[in-house]
This record gives structure tokens, C-alpha cells and sequence, in this order.
């Protein structure tokens, strides 16, 4: 199965589950059948893929290989996406796909920085995806593209691609109500996160009008306590992420709400979608071959 692998040099908070959920739906757009592999830590991605994507065959197992077999057992599935799998050389992949996020690109390795790898790693890379690139100046953009440019020199050029988070509305996490984006402009509201770029999910909160009284920040894929909502006054708006908001809905109070948001490019989306196209169009090619070899060519069915 062709197998595209979506992931990141630091670790988290790129904005790669939102491409991944992006690419998911342009595949099923285009009648394919997904599957996903994902490592599980957390349970977050997987529950909001579930939930906005019924269709797709979801492995979790932070074994791939392991995971890749269980998905291949399973069957139906006609192409995989390798959510986070940058970093797992073992397992074969037809197109690997970085994101850099604009905020906060390059730095030092673990543990005295972020990244998993050093940035040449970037040279492994078939398509490179700026992220949040709406939170940074352009003159900042231009710099991380030549830095790139210095990584990869001596490779093929990659096409420019750039997007961050669009707003959708927002969920009240006890009954489901929606709001539209700009429900709570004007108002003074409360964060809580878990994610690994807190301040991004701030910039986005801020851009929708609303004044951020308190932050709550906890670690990245936190598991959500009743006993960390005990501070939350009942006649304050609490705003949290869609990936803290599945794990805090069973004990949520009813002033909380989670901001969906999907992902949107500012700059080559049409070059995004044809590296899809690519990818997609052994399984199409497979589809039609024994549609074609049952013909002869003036049309008439062989038999």
C-alpha cells in the first residue's frame, strides 16, 4: 500500500495532526480508502480522527511495524498515512512529509532543546510544510526558507508550502452545543491546554477577539483529572483545545469549550494537493487496469 508518512523534527506542536486530518479528507474526497498508524500516546489525535473521520481504519501501537500488519490483516484499506513518522526509518514510506513550525523552527536537540533530530535531517524530506506562518512576519518566513534552502543545498527544490489554523466555531464539551467563532469576541476567557505549543493556541484564541484572564498549561497530551478543573470559576468561559477537549468532556462543567479549527494553506495548496495526487494515483491506476484489460480497444468486452 502506497504509504505517506506525516511528521515533525521536534517534538510536537507543529500542527500535524491538522494536516494529517487534512490529507484524510482529500483522500476520502477522492474515494479512497484510508488507513492511519499512529503511535497512541495520549489517545487525542486518535479520538478526534474517529470522530471526524468515521470511515478511516485507525491502528494505534507504538510498534509500527506491529501496527502495519494489524492494518494489513484488517484489509480494506488502499492507502496509509504514518502519523508521526519521521523518526521510524524501519518502516517504508513512498513520501515523507515534514512540518516546521514558523514560531519556533530550529533550536537544539533533547533534552536542551525541542528537536528530536538535527535540522539536516531535513534533507530526507519530500515535502516540507511551514506551519503557523500567519503567527511570524513574512521577513521572518523568508529566513527560515533560506535556512532550509542551506540544509537541502545540492537537492531538488520543494514547492513553498505554508498554511497554519483556521477557527471553525466552538463545542460546548458537555451537551455539543456549536458556536461560531466569533461567539465570545469581546470576552474575557480562561485557557486550559495540554498541547506542545501553548503560546500558538493563545495567538489563535487572541486573533478571535477574546482577552486570555488566566492560562492553564499543562504538559503535552495531558490526561485530564476532574481534580484540574477544581479551580475553574462557574461564571467564567474556560476555552480549551479539540485534542484536550475529548479527554476533558466526561467531567467538563457547562462554561467549557473546546475551539475546533482545521487547517488552511496560505501558500501552495495547489502543489499540496497534486504531491496527494501522486501518491493516490498507483491505487487509482490499479483500479482501472482490470477495467481496461477486459476490453479490447475498441470498447467491446473480452470474454
Amino acid at each position: 500500500m502506497p504509504t505517506l508518512s506525516i511528521g515533525n523534527l521536534s517534538a510536537g506542536g507543529t500542527g500535524k495532526t491538522p494536516l494529517l486530518l487534512n490529507a484524510v479528507a482529500w483522500l476520502q474526497k477522492h474515494d479512497a480508502s484510508v488507513g492511519v498508524l499512529s503511535r497512541g500516546y495520549g489517545g487525542d489525535e486518535g479520538r478526534i480522527l474517529e470522530e471526524r473521520h468515521p470511515k478511516v481504519q485507525l491502528v494505534e501501537n507504538p510498534d509500527r511495524r506491529a501496527g502495519l500488519r494489524a492494518l494489513q490483516e484488517q484489509g480494506g484499506a488502499e492507502v496509509v498515512l504514518l502519523d508521526d513518522g519521521f523518526q521510524h526509518l524501519r518502516l517504508q514510506r513512498d513520501l515523507d512529509v515534514v512540518l516546521l513550525d514558523a514560531t519556533r523552527p530550529f533550536g537544539r536537540c533533547i533534552p536542551a532543546g525541542l528537536l528530536r533530530e538535527r535540522p539536516v535531517a531535513l534533507r530526507r524530506a519530500h515535502a516540507i510544510v511551514l506551519s503557523r506562518t500567519e503567527l511570524v512576519s513574512a521577513k521572518r518566513v523568508t529566513e527560515i526558507w533560506a535556512e532550509v534552502d542551506r540544509l537541502r543545498r545540492g537537492l531538488p527544490d520543494l514547492p513553498r508550502l505554508e498554511g497554519g489554523m483556521h477557527a471553525l466555531d466552538f463545542r460546548c464539551l458537555q451537551n455539543g452545543e456549536l458556536r461560531p467563532a466569533s461567539a465570545f469576541a469581546g470576552q474575557s476567557v480562561r485557557l486550559a491546554s495540554g498541547i506542545g505549543n501553548p503560546a500558538s493556541f493563545g495567538k489563535l484564541v487572541e486573533s478571535l477577539g477574546m482577552t486570555i484572564r488566566a492560562y492553564d498549561q499543562f504538559g503535552d497530551h495531558h490526561a485530564w483529572q476532574a481534580s484540574d478543573c477544581a479551580n475553574w470559576d462557574t461564571n467564567e468561559i474556560v476555552i480549551v483545545t479539540e485534542k484536550d477537549g475529548v479527554k476533558l468532556r466526561p467531567f467538563a462543567p457547562p462554561q467549557a469549550w473546546e475551539l475546533r479549527a482545521d487547517w488552511v494553506f496560505h501558500r501552495g495548496q495547489e502543489d499540496w494537493e497534486e504531491l496527494l495526487n501522486r501518491f493516490y494515483l498507483p491505487v487509482r491506476a490499479a483500479r482501472i487496469e482490470p477495467l481496461w484489460s477486459a476490453h479490447d480497444p475498441h470498447g467491446r468486452q473480452v470474454k
